[in-house]
């Protein structure tokens, strides 16, 4: 019966908003009822009211004339929907709704008709754009009435209070508030209110509106960039007025506000007409209510945006603040609304921790201000899992954006195959992972066998190499079948502390990489492990117990994202790649509410990066396991094959300590190519204490010096500094292909020859090692990618002070 319910509920229009998901949520608050034909569904005068969905059937529409009974004004069909506009305006049933036909409905009763808008806000300009439509076509006077009612009742309905937690700030700046509410309460003059986006403009109109008119005096808003297109002729109905006088009366919008409020979002949006006509209006004493009109501009530029005419009318202004100037009052106004929300959701409040105070106090709230905010920690409260906010749930700044031309794997219906299924990469992580216990057994167990000498081969002559020579191209596909993290995995089934990550790793998690990444060549250098089974079987169990307790010990995979060498490695490299996974960000925004691409679903675990799809935009922070592509119930998130490199040049929220890690990287190949060669003919004390000072050296003083010319964690965006260096990736992902390819089986042995013999001349052979060939390949495609990536970060750079300039 609840799919039956599902599968009616999906065809009704208002409700296309939704997804299968929301739908089927909703679903379960309906409820069946039948009728035969003649049956009053809704009785005239009749007070309980319900939302019908008519699933099967016919119903009239009736309305009372005086000395004609009941007059069927319009019938309903299946798919459509009635009931509503009683359950908005609370009076009594003005109509009488019959069955004409055997009718199947869908109730929903007014509790949860209520529950359904607070819910889904969406639904609310749905419906206010059905009723808007059907005013504009009534043809009876006593249906216009009703339909202008709903419209009233439906446009305050976004302004229910709970939609405004009431939040000024520091007790300074709410008592300057409310000082200033209680002085424009005095009167009932029209209003200006200046401000940036989000600074509580509309709250505080709400405010003023509570205390100067009664409970259920209308507080209306409209939208003005909307204002002659969904409102048209009804903005200037005369009704009884002369047409050469300006009027806004009848059905038109100052008689819904007749006795409260109008807000006017962006009233500098109106057309110059209608703010003549307004102003007009206001003049002759023609409303009946109070205006309070927002703008965005400066008190000084207000005669560039109204025309005078309007201006004059306005004889109060008032400047809310952006909240950078005052962000004493961000601490105060994030936990009020955290108070609030657990108080709505019968949840412990959530703390939040030092290091996302610091985050919230650092941003500059320019896209938003008090509203950005409010989106910020609504959204961290919705995705921690226990009652401490921590970094990686305060999402800051743009959601990622669309950087250039893609291919959406997952429109390839094998490709989408595979991965719905977990085929890839699951089932594929679990063969690596039985192929890796095989490898690390045999080289313990026998190390001296020819099997174990053929694994051997492989580990260091194809997997090492292959590692750095696949992931500049698709990007962290290691990581999405790394064997390590299914054992971590393992280890957490047993044992899980899922304690939150210490602040130090997240802070330096790029520090304890670099070095991590360093310990292993050093280690495998100084060790000779390339050439001992033992000591390499004994390095990947110490990796392998690494990750197995971080993963006991922290949440999630701790280890992939702040502390695993190698996926460093391969994050940074994969910043190049040519896959990537990432969301509509969009439709994650404005229509997901489950956040399952974060928090997972009963068959998938969520992201184990605890990432929020919408906010990655960089492979850094992506391993792809594509958890998030299987758990999106709205088919947002994509695998998306890119243009190579151009990651580097859109770089935005990037770990920029990863700076360091490039540089480091880049310049501790200079020892090790160095002292390679050196190795045989020095004694092995002197070689190792003269490789180890300048190995540690360099990686110190590369370190210094990336930190001092990158500047890292200056601005929250990639700077270009920051850009720069990242451009370099593709040569140091050459320098590490042209140091790897020594060490594949039988390269050596491989050269590319050129013959020539012609009559009576001698015979010319030239021969080149292919391993010659391979590293000025990989050489040339590394310098002409990074040269390529730091003409485009500056191009854009330019590009985007150019812009700026121009938009002052």
């Amino acid at each position: 019966m609840d799919q039956s319910k599902e599968h009616y509920l999906s065809s009704v229009k208002l409700l296309s908003e939704l997804n299968a998901q929301e739908i089927k949520e909703l679903a379960a608050n309906f409820q069946w009822v039948s009728y035969q034909p003649g049956g009053e569904i809704i009785e005239y005068g009749q007070t309980r009211h319900s939302f019908y969905v008519i699933a099967e059937g016919s119903v009239d529409y009736l309305m009372p004339r005086k000395g004609k009974g009941f007059v069927l004004v319009g019938s309903l069909a299946e798919g459509d929907v009635f009931g509503e506009i009683s359950l908005f305006t609370g009076e009594s049933a003005p109509y009488l709704v019959r069955a004409t036909a055997q009718c199947r409905l869908l109730v929903l009763d007014a509790q949860h008709f209520a529950f359904m808008l607070v819910r889904w806000p969406i639904l609310y300009q749905k419906f206010i754009e059905k009723l808007t439509n059907r005013l504009n076509r009534a043809h009876f006077d006593l249906l216009e009435a009703e339909h202008k009612e709903f419209l009233r009742s439906g446009l305050q309905l976004n302004q229910f209070e709970h939609k405004f937690y009431g939040l000024w700030g520091t007790p300074r700046t709410t008592r300057e508030i409310e000082n200033k509410l209680n002085e424009l309460s005095l009167n009932k003059d029209h209003l200006l209110l200046i401000g940036e986006r989000g600074t509580g403009r509309q709250m505080f109109a709400w405010h003023l509106h509570n205390r100067q008119f009664a409970k259920d005096a209308p507080f209306i808003v409209v939208d003005a960039r909307q204002f002659d297109r969904q409102w048209g002729d009804l903005m200037f109905e005369t009704h009884g007025h002369d047409r050469g006088q300006a009027g806004f009366r009848g059905s038109g919008l100052l008689d819904l506000a007749e006795g409260g409020t109008l807000f006017i979002r962006d009233i500098n949006m109106i057309s110059p007409r209608a703010q003549l006509r307004l102003a007009e209006a206001m003049a002759a004493g023609e409303v009946n209510c109070r205006i309070i009109g927002n703008l965005k501009d400066k008190p000084e530029q207000l005669g560039q945006r109204l025309i005078s005419q309007l201006l004059e009318q306005f004889t109060h202004t008032y400047l809310l603040t952006p909240l950078r100037t005052r962000k004493r009052d961000i601490p105060v106004i994030a936990m009020g609304i955290l108070e609030k929300m657990a108080g709505q959701h019968n949840r412990n409040t959530p703390v939040l921790s030092p290091e996302a105070v610091k985050l919230l106090l650092s941003h500059h709230y320019q896209q938003g201000n008090v509203t950005e905010l409010i989106q910020i920690i609504e959204r961290a409260f919705f995705l921690v899992e226990d009652d401490h906010i921590t970094l990686e749930h305060v999402l800051i700044g743009p959601a990622a954006e669309e950087t250039g031309w893609s291919i959406n794997l997952m429109k390839w219906p094998w490709v989408a195959w595979l991965v719905r299924r977990g085929i890839f990469p699951g089932w594929v992580q679990y063969v690596s992972t039985v192929i890796f216990v095989f490898i690390v057994a045999l080289l313990f167990a026998a190390p001296d066998t020819k099997t174990a000498g053929v694994l051997f081969v492989l580990v260091w002559g194809l997997w090492w190499p292959a590692l750095t020579i696949i992931s500049p191209a698709l990007g962290r596909v290691w990581c999405s079948i790394c064997p390590f993290s299914c054992i971590m995995e393992m280890f957490q089934k047993l044992v899980h502390k899922n304690s939150p990550v210490p602040d130090f790793l997240k802070k330096y998690d790029y520090l304890l990489i670099t070095i991590g990444f360093l310990m292993i060549f050093w280690v495998e250098a100084i060790t000779g492990m390339r050439s001992s089974p033992l000591y390499t079987a004994l390095w990947l169990l110490v990796v392998t117990a690494a990750a197995g307790a971080v993963g006991m010990l922290y949440t999630r995979h701790s280890w992939c994202r702040h502390l695993c060498p190698l996926g460093g490695f391969v994050g940074v490299a994969s910043v190049g790649g040519m896959l990537e996974v990432r969301s509509e960000a969009n439709v994650c925004l404005n229509k997901c509410t489950t956040f399952e691409c974060y928090h997972g679903t009963a068959a998938v675990s969520g992201c184990p990066l605890s990432m929020h799809a919408p906010y990655v935009d960089n492979n850094i922070d992506c391993k792809l396991c594509l958890h998030c592509v299987r758990n999106c119930p709205n088919d947002a998130v994509q695998l998306k094959l890119r243009v190579p490199a151009r990651e580097i040049w859109h770089l935005v929220r990037v770990n920029q300590g990863f700076a360091i890690f490039i540089v480091v990287a880049l310049l501790m190949l200079i020892p090790i190519h160095y002292f390679e060669p050196l190795r045989q003919s020095w004694p092995l004390a002197k070689w190792r204490l003269w490789f180890s000072a300048a190995f540690w050296g360099t990686a110190v003083v590369a370190g210094i010096g990336a930190w001092l010319i990158a500047q890292p964690f200056r601005s929250k965006p990639a700077s270009m500094r920051i850009k720069l260096v990242f451009a370099f990736i593709p040569l140091v992902l050459s320098g590490y292909v042209m140091y790897q390819l020594h060490f594949i089986p039988g390269v050596g042995n491989i050269s590319f020859g050129v013959q020539h013999a012609a009559a009576g001349l001698t015979e010319l052979q030239h021969f080149v090692p292919a391993l010659k060939v391979g590293q000025l390949i990989a050489a040339i495609c590394g310098a002409a990618i990074s040269t390529l990536s730091v003409i485009m970060v500056l191009v854009s750079h330019f590009r985007k002070a150019a812009h700026t300039k121009a938009g002052n």
